[in-house]
Formats: structure tokens, sequence, C-alpha cells
């Protein structure tokens, strides 16, 4: 029995791949960008969780001490479950394979210990929803079936707002974001997670498209879910927008749209060029 329970789930785990959108994940694979240390691992099937809030938790909120005004949030722990995959923080370029994870529509924070609880101090009332994913040290999310966890929670009270529509696709763009060093800049990363539909040219209800904008530049659509890479980007502040299509329409969705900023220093000047105006959703 353990024996054919062995075979199938070696063969699911084979048709999971075989999907749209999922492929073998490479295993130690070398940086494609300078300064950034190489992968590790995987050590088999890469699997995310989000341990705490739990889905549909109502975290509340403490009560004010005497004489004190009414809190307006409450302190959140985040713990994450990570099997067969290193979590790490290389010492001499603070970057590694990292817990990358949106908080709502856009905030986004890296975590290098899935031994430890992210603590936020006080997130706002309401309704809240975590995305998660793994990341190598130059930022490319782990494309597999359970390498991406979400969860829906709630501070104090249930909103509504912040959460996914029931039925509707998941667009979240991982990277670029912050600043990133001219010298590592020849190569920019536009990494995504989608959720909800295949990325691929086939028509159909389940599947979608991505795209995107970036400054100025005229629309790019991806059929293909893949890490992408723009080249050639000035020194300066950046803008895109990102969306699901099908039929070359926008999928509605509080979630189906992404949007962020990102910025390229050059090391050896003393003041970026000014921001871009931000591209039209």
């Amino acid at each position: 029995m353990n024996r054919q329970f062995r075979l199938a789930a070696a063969i699911a785990a084979l048709a999971m791949l075989a999907m749209p959108g999922f492929a073998e994940t490479p295993k130690d694979p070398k940086s494609p960008v300078p300064g950034h240390v190489d992968g590790r691992g995987p050590t088999g099937p890469v699997e995310l969780k989000i341990v705490s809030p739990k889905p549909d938790e109502v975290i509340p909120v403490p009560e004010a001490a005497a004489g004190q005004p009414a809190a307006k949030g409450a302190p959140v722990t985040v713990k994450f479950e990570v099997k067969n995959f290193e979590i790490f923080a290389d010492e001499k370029t603070k970057d590694g394979q990292l817990i990358n994870f949106i908080l709502d529509q856009g905030f986004s924070f890296t975590h290098a210990d899935a031994s430890k609880g992210w603590v936020f101090k006080s997130l706002p009332k309401g309704t809240h929803t975590i995305r998660a994913f793994v990341q190598r040290p130059w930022h490319e999310t782990i494309k597999e079936p359970a390498a991406f966890a979400m969860v829906t929670f709630h501070v104090g009270e249930k909103d509504g707002k912040n959460a996914p529509e029931p039925g509707t696709p998941v667009l979240s763009v991982t990277s670029p974001r912050g600043k990133i060093k001219k010298s590592e800049a020849g190569k920019i990363l536009f990494d995504f997670w989608v959720t909800g539909c295949r990325v691929t040219e086939d028509a159909g209800p389940d599947t979608c498209r991505v795209r995107y904008k970036l400054d100025d530049k005229p629309e790019t659509k991806l059929a293909k879910w893949e890490s992408h890479w723009w080249e050639g980007l000035a020194v300066g502040k950046h803008a895109y927008v990102a969306g699901l299509t099908r039929d070359d329409k926008l999928i509605p969705g509080n979630l189906a749209l992404a949007s962020g900023t990102f910025e390229i220093v050059d090391e050896t000047a003393a003041s970026a060029a000014p921001a871009p105006v931000p591209p039209k959703s």
C-alpha cells in the first residue's frame, strides 16, 4: 500500500508540473544577475504555508489603558512553514533565499528566518490579505503549485476590504521593487505569480494573459508564465502597471491588477533622475 501511495503521489506531482505555468524547478542554479549569490536547492517539492493568522480569523483589538484613546489596530504575528527549500540571508550581500509576502494591495516585505514569526506592531482594523512566496537571491519566485500561500483574516471587524473576490484570479507582482544599483541593473527581473487562471496562448474560460506597461513604453502582452527581464533602463525612478486579460479585455477583480515603482541608483552619482509620470492603467 505504501508503495502504491508513493507511486500515485509521484504521478500526481508530475501531472502538476506538466500543467501550463509550472515547470521543474532547477536545482542549485547560478545567479543570472551579478552581485547576487547562487541559489540553493530545492531538495524536493517546495511547500510554503502560512501557519498564522488562520483563514477568516478575527484578531481582537486590545482594550485601551485607562485614560488612553481607543486602539486603532492590533499586533499581528505572521508565521510561515517552508519545506524542501532553504531560507537564508547571505552575510556579505545581505540577500539570499527569502520569504516574500505582500500585505493587501501592495505593501511588500521579505523575511529571512522561517523559524521566527514576522510581527506587525499594529495592523489597522478591518480585513487584510497576505500573499506569500519563496524567492531566489535575485528575487525570482519558485513557481511550483505549493510554493504560494494566501490567507485573508480580520482585525477587530470584517469590512470586506482587501479580500479577493470569490472566483476571480489574482495577479501578484513580486519584482522589481525598491532601489536597484546601476551595477546590477543590466537585467531587471519582472516577476509575477498568477492564481485562478492559466497563462497561455489557448482560449478558454480558465485562461488568461498578462499585460503590462512600463513607464511610457508600449504595452506588452505575455502568454507564458515565466520570468521576464527588462534591459537598458536608465538611472532614475520607474513605474509600471500590470493586469490579467482574457479576449483582450481586463479581467475584473480587485486583485487582478497590480502596480509598482522602483528606482535605479548610480552609486557614484549624488542624485538620481526625477521620477517619470506613472503609466495609466
